[in-house]
């Protein structure tokens, strides 16, 4: 049979879906892995824990346990996600506040990934599987929501708060 260009350009087609499928695969696995390694290292409980799609309109939605409802691909090249740590006075406690972190991340074509949070430009690299190139970022995370505490007032009035870090309006 012959193979006629339309049938070339269904092929090309093919090809560049498989590479954006596995493309999306590869970035799906690091984004569970990068959610994995930051409850691990923030130490956070799974009810004290929560999953955001982050809207056009850069709200935050709450989504299912499962990551893969949360990444979204946008036209910056980015997929953006939002997480939520609901923070109390003690573990003891009741959960008062909730920080909602917009975190944004590519791939290169070396397999490499930038991770950042949406206010800030800084991005940091790190190679899917090598965990301690996390910490710096993780780091950087804890710091700002720290920092944030420290510099910004904040009227509490005995009831839940919401705390947005990475949200540009």
């Amino acid at each position: 049979m012959k193979t006629t260009k339309f049938h070339k350009l269904c092929g090309a087609y093919t090809e560049a879906q498989t590479r954006f499928d596995q493309y999306k695969t590869d970035c799906h696995i690091f984004s569970m892995e990068l959610v994995k390694e930051f409850k691990k290292y923030l130490e956070i409980p799974d009810s004290q824990f929560s999953l955001y799609k982050i809207s056009e309109q850069k709200g935050f939605e709450l989504v299912t346990p499962a990551l893969i409802h949360a990444i979204r691909l946008t036209p910056d090249h980015y997929w953006h996600f939002g997480i939520g740590i609901t923070v109390c006075k003690t573990m003891e406690t009741l959960p008062e506040e909730l920080i909602l972190i917009h975190l944004m991340f590519r791939e290169n074509a070396k397999g490499h990934f930038f991770v950042k949070y949406a206010s800030v430009d800084k991005e940091f690299e790190i190679k899917k599987g090598n965990l301690p190139e996390y910490i710096p970022f993780f780091d950087f995370i804890f710091e700002t929501i720290q920092l944030s505490y420290k510099e910004h007032l904040q009227q509490f009035v005995g009831e839940k708060t919401v705390r947005k870090l990475g949200y540009r309006q």
